[in-house]
């Protein structure tokens, strides 16, 4: 029953007459067709989530020849093995037939099948399509066949019939949707009463399990029917659940040790090491288990086959391996037990047999199963493992008849009470053991290890299908091993391939380099790397008690360390090796020292030598990297590490300063170099696996490059000016060396270009240089020398600030041999600190130009002039500057700008040349830092044990101007500097600040001390085609003819004021070009205040303007009327000009510039309210009546 799986058997039955028709053979093919049914969605009370059946097969089978005595059997059958649905089939085309024969035929059927337990019923109404029609009219007054059926039958509510519309002729698939409909209906619900009623006797059984009487076997077959049914039914996950608890309370019985219900623990009979074993058939289990004589080995392999049926149905057949898997080897040691009573070697014979016949097994299953790519891979793999268990097994036997040698890798397989093996043993295993090819590779070698090369192969390929390498690999090991056994090395090459995994690699590798000895080969590279294999699992212990070649482990590796160094001195290129664990780096002292004497630093560490010799080797190195993947490196010539520790001092000539990490180390024997990265990934630092950090002192008496903007008077030309090429100021500071070259090269990761061939040296002593495309060379520098070069550039006004990346390769006259590099990165300011701002006020033949310089940073710039200067005043341009600069040092902050007020009178007419600003300034810091530098060089001068620690008094001091900046406003006001947060100190170094501070808190004017910058930014005279002056005049009456000096009458609010409205035009700022306009045509505007003025008369108008008459005026009388009282600005008038006739520009009309100027702006008058009288009525409360 539990081998197969059953279907769901649905019955039919009509009457007698209908069945023998070809009408009925024509309606049961057509239903056969609509089988399987398919998408069946099972809701049961007793889960949780809808299962969807997606086929579902049906045995349609006549009512009539289902026995009736099948209820009679008291073992527990598959629910499926009684019928779901029951289903009767009639035509009856009117009432009066239906009434006479066709009622009572369905009585009897309905009486026969309505009595049996959890199965349901249907009736079908056979009607032709035209018969159809005519029972569905709307005015039709007698109930149809369908409806008298249903009344008669449907008592509990639920819709039972159903009628087929069909015919031969007219056979339409969509007829059989409800019927259909109901059938899956009616099978769902009759398996999901049978199920519940068996789900309750399972738990009651399950639940008198410690009561006397209890069978485990009896309560197995129960359950097993409940997964019988769930797999017929297609719900194979709920069938695997129910052989998964069974296994569950099997292990609970078997930890109870109550096996009273099972036979011995195996009865082995003669082809129990042969028969495959997921085959449920080859022994009548379920009678065995029924009649409580199941051994304990056959029960867990029926239990296995059955899980593994319905794992392959829903697919899963990498567990199906890996299930087996662990099964063999379970049982493999609970047979151990009673080896003794067993034939011999059955176990090893039954664990090959069944390994080998659950991958063909599977193999057939896979065939309609369609893999992803990663599922195969993991399905291979699994195959791959019973196939290498397979082996294993081939492993022992071959021990035990000698065919294998018993010592590693063949002998790890061997079980832990293994003992030898007589010769009478092999004899009974040959006629005892069913598997024919194993009882033939017992008595023949040949045959023996062909079998075992041909599993060890398929095994191979299923791992190298599942990309499992290095198990694919160790299998090619054990092939090496046998080729070694046998005296035969045509595949050994192959096997010893430079890759290492297992604790057999040493052992292998051994073996390998003995026969590369004996066979006389070269050392050669391969040799090379077996060796470096070999120590690695050497010095890792996975192996050291299997080398037998030498008995004193420490000679033979001396030997191979002294063959090693001789083999890599002839390899014919440098060769890296990653990560050997013959020899570790580590670093001693985080914090490198200056070698004092001459430029670079020194760094102790540590080389851990894990081998128990020496070790030649020739250099050790280790690199740090530091900021955009800049790297020095240390090294120190090395002929011999001892075994264990070795401290060691490297040097690195390189005078950079900073925080580096370790990137990585190397130790170099000949052109071998054993290499160890050391970066760490993003990953590991935020599990807090952090880099190993290095600090480098700075050396200030190494070699120094600074960069700078170009200063005044400093190179020519004398100041940075806008529109000109860009120019750098290079420093470089030779310190303690006399430098033989030096040679410079810049880069801008933005991309700006530097022309080095435009480089120029200042100074009196200025060295000779060397100019190339991409550097300039120093030659010939002293000690002590400070060289100051300019280099132009490309334009970088696109950025603020300029990032140079500088490299300086210089080599000394004292160690010619060497040559250092410098790497340094520097950020310049390359945009102007200040913005500016110009307004232009034009007043006649004045014009008042004001600037407004402002930072462009949080720092402060300090200015000590500005000048406009004109190229030439007889051009008729005259600049004056309107007021004294007072302080003599302004400072613009960002909340507090600059303006410059200046005055330019010109002639009309002229060409006016561009003026050129001027601003010399600085910023604070610098002027601070100079400032800073000079008191310390003061100081210095005093007490020349100090010079060492003049940079470091610098630094101290500008970090603490950086920390507080209370000391700017004093600073600003009187020009002292008060540093805050540095006292003096009793040390050499504190006693120096101390000194340095009360220089600081004098007076110093700022003019005195430091360097200044100049700027030249061009700015062009500005032109004007028209300028108006408009005003308006308050005049004492209409007739007035100018404004009185002195108004006598006041004005009132409401009173009408007479008023002049005049406009000045001037043309004295028009460009040359509009000499050749005569006349403008103007127009004025008054501004409507209408809460302040009304206006009376010509508010609007227009005029004309000539050319030739600079200073023409127009007047336009009006009247004012205030409209209330108080002081009053007077309306502003506009004045604009209009198109110019005749002359257009990009298809529109030319309009002439034109600037107003309101002399009358500043003016108000003051207007009084209107006299008058006005009369209030005061309450002063009821007369009191009381007196």
């Amino acid at each position: 029953m539990a081998a197969t799986s059953q279907r769901v058997v649905v019955t039919y039955a009509a009457p007698l007459v209908f069945l023998s028709t070809d009408h009925w053979k024509q309606i049961h093919a057509s239903l056969v067709s609509q089988l399987p049914l398919r998408n069946l969605h099972w809701k049961s009370s007793s889960r949780p989530t809808i299962r969807t059946i997606l086929e579902l097969d049906v045995n349609l089978v006549p009512l009539e020849t289902l026995r009736e005595d099948q209820t009679t059997s008291q073992i527990p059958q598959s629910i499926l093995e009684k019928p779901l649905l029951n289903i009767y089939v009639f035509i009856c085309e009117d009432n009066e037939a239906y009434k006479a024969t066709t009622r009572r035929q369905i009585k009897e059927w309905h009486a026969s099948v309505s009595q049996r337990k959890n199965q349901e019923w249907l009736l079908v109404h056979v009607v032709r399509p035209d018969q159809s029609v005519a029972q569905g009219r709307i005015f039709q007054m007698k109930a149809s066949v369908l409806d008298k059926v249903k009344a008669d039958f449907n008592t509990d509510k639920k819709d039972r019939c159903v009628q087929l519309v069909w015919s031969a002729d007219k056979d339409n698939p969509t007829a059989w949707a409800e019927l259909v409909t109901k059938i899956k209906d009616g099978i769902l619900s009759a398996f999901d009463a049978a199920l519940t009623q068996r789900e309750e006797e399972v738990r009651r059984s399950e639940g008198q399990r410690q009561m006397p009487g209890w069978n485990f076997c009896t309560f197995f077959i129960l359950k097993e029917s409940l997964a019988s049914s769930l797999e017929g039914m297609n719900l194979h996950e709920d069938a695997l659940q129910q052989y998964f608890e069974l296994e569950a309370t099997f292990f609970q019985v078997l930890r109870e040790k109550n096996m009273s219900w099972f036979g011995p623990l195996i009865t082995p009979s003669s082809s129990d090491d042969s028969s495959p074993l997921l085959s449920v058939t080859k022994k009548p289990y379920r009678d065995l288990i029924l009649a409580n004589s199941i051994s304990v080995f056959d029960f867990r392999v029926y239990l296995l086959a059955r899980q593994c049926a319905l794992l392959s149905h829903l697919g899963d057949l990498e567990e199906v391996c890996r299930k087996t898997v662990s099964f063999l080897t379970t049982i493999a040691r609970t047979l151990r037990d009673v080896e003794d009573t067993l034939p011999p070697f059955f176990i090893e014979s039954w664990i090959y047999s069944s390994s080998l016949s659950v991958v063909d097994q599977c193999d057939e299953w896979a065939q309609s199963i369609e893999f992803g790519k990663a599922d195969l891979a993991a399905f291979n793999a699994t195959k791959g493992e019973l196939v290498e268990l397979a082996r294993h097994q081939l492993d022992t036997l071959g021990i035990a008849a000698s065919h294998l040698p018993k010592k590693p890798p063949f002998s790890l397989v061997l079980p832990v009470n293994h003992s030898e093996t007589k010769s009478s043993q092999i004899q009974d295993a040959v006629e005892s053991i069913s598997t024919s090819e194993l009882s033939t590779a017992l008595k023949d070698k040949d045959a023996f290890y062909e079998l075992y090369v041909g599993v060890t192969n398929r095994a191979i390929e299923l791992y190298a299908a599942a990309g499992r390498r290095k198990f694919a690999l160790k299998l090619h090991g054990s092939l090496a091993a046998l080729d070694v056994a046998l005296q035969t090395y045509t595949s050994l090459p192959a096997h010893y391939s430079p890759h290492g995994w297992t604790s057999l690699e040493a052992l292998m590798l051994n073996q390998a380099l003995d026969i590369h000895a004996s066979s006389g080969k070269p050392k050669d590279r391969e040799w090379i790397h077996i060796l470096l294999h070999f120590l690695r699992t050497y010095v890792e212990d996975m192996g050291k008690e299997l080398l037998m070649s030498e008995e004193d482990s420490r000679a033979y590796v001396s030997q191979l360390v002294a063959a090693f160094r001789e083999a890599v001195q002839e390899l014919d290129a440098d060769t890296p090796y990653p990560d050997h664990p013959a020899l570790a780096v580590f670093i001693l002292d985080h914090d490198a020292t200056l070698a004092q004497t001459r430029d670079g630093s020194l760094l102790r560490i540590v080389v851990q030598n894990r081998l128990p010799c020496d070790v030649p080797v020739d250099e050790v190195e280790v690199q740090l990297s530091g900021r955009e993947n800049a790297r020095i490196s240390y090294t120190d010539k090395v002929s011999l590490l001892k075994p264990g520790r070795n401290e060691l001092t490297l040097f690195c000539p390189s005078s950079t300063t900073g925080t580096y990490t370790l990137f990585s180390t190397q130790v170099t024997i000949a052109r071998l170099h054993f290499q160890w990265k050391h970066t760490k990934t993003p990953k590991q630092i935020r599990a807090g696996n952090m880099p190993e950090l290095v600090h480098i002192p700075k050396d200030l008496k190494a070699l120094d490059v600074r960069l700078k903007q170009p200063p005044k008077s400093d190179l020519p030309p004398t100041s940075v000016e806008l529109g000109t090429s860009s120019r750098i100021v290079v420093v470089v500071y030779t310190g303690r060396n006399d430098i033989a070259t030096a040679q410079v090269k810049l880069s801008a990761p933005s991309g700006i270009q530097f022309k080095y061939d435009e480089t120029e040296v200042s100074g009196a002593d200025a060295p000779p240089i060397r100019k190339d495309e991409d550097s300039v060379t120093f030659l010939d520098l002293k000690q002590d020398q400070t060289i100051k070069a300019a280099i132009p550039h490309s334009d970088a006004s696109a950025y603020h600030f300029m990032r140079v990346n500088i490299i300086v390769e210089y080599v000394t006259t004292a160690e010619p041999d060497i040559t250092r590099t410098l790497r340094l990165s520097r950020i310049v300011a390359t945009s102007l600190p200040v913005a500016i701002n110009v307004e232009d006020f034009f007043r006649g033949t004045r014009l008042f130009t004001r600037f407004t310089l402002s930072t462009t940073s949080h720092q402060h710039v300090r200015v000590r002039s500005t000048h406009l200067l004109s190229p030439n005043e007889s051009d008729g341009v005259k600049v004056t500057k309107c007021m004294a600069q007072k302080p003599s040092v302004v400072t613009i902050t960002p909340a507090q700008p600059g303006r410059f007020l200046f005055q330019m009178d010109a002639s009309r007419g002229q060409v006016r040349d561009a003026l050129k600003l001027r601003i010399e300034y600085r910023m604070l810091r610098e002027e601070v830092e100079s400032l800073i530098e000079l008191a310390v060089d003061e100081v210095v001068s005093g007490t020349p044990a100090l010079d060492t620690l003049r940079q470091d008094m610098i630094d101290r001091l500008v970090q603490a101007l950086e920390t507080d900046a209370s000391w700017v406003e004093l600073y600003g006001v009187t020009g002292e500097l008060a540093v805050p947060g540095i006292t003096s100190g009793e040390d050499e170094i504190g006693s120096g600040l101390g000194q340095v501070k009360e220089i600081l808190n004098k007076r110093r004017l700022p003019t005195l001390f430091g360097e200044w910058r100049e700027i030249l930014i061009p700015v062009d005279v500005p032109q004007m085609h028209i300028l108006a002056a408009a005003r308006l005049q308050v005049m004492e009456n209409p007739f007035s003819a100018e404004k009185p000096q002195r108004r006598t009458r006041p004005l009132y609010a409401g009173q009408p004021i007479s008023a002049l409205l005049t406009v000045h035009t001037s043309f004295h700022w028009a460009p040359p070009e509009d000499t050749k306009v005569e006349s403008y045509l103007m127009r004025y505007d008054i501004e409507d205040l209408t809460q302040d003025w009304l206006v009376s008369g010509r508010k609007r108008g227009d005029f004309m303007a000539k050319a030739s008459a600079d200073d023409e005026t127009v007047s336009v009388p009006i009247t004012l009327i205030a409209l209330h009282h108080g002081e009053l600005v007077l309306p502003k008038i506009s004045v604009t000009a209009l198109p110019l006739p005749g002359e257009h520009r990009m298809r529109s009309s030319v309009i002439p510039g034109c600037e107003t100027h309101q002399v009358h702006g500043a003016e108000k008058v003051l207007v009084l309210p209107r006299g008058g009288r006005s009369t209030f009525v005061v309450n002063m409360g009821a007369p009191n009546t009381s007196m």
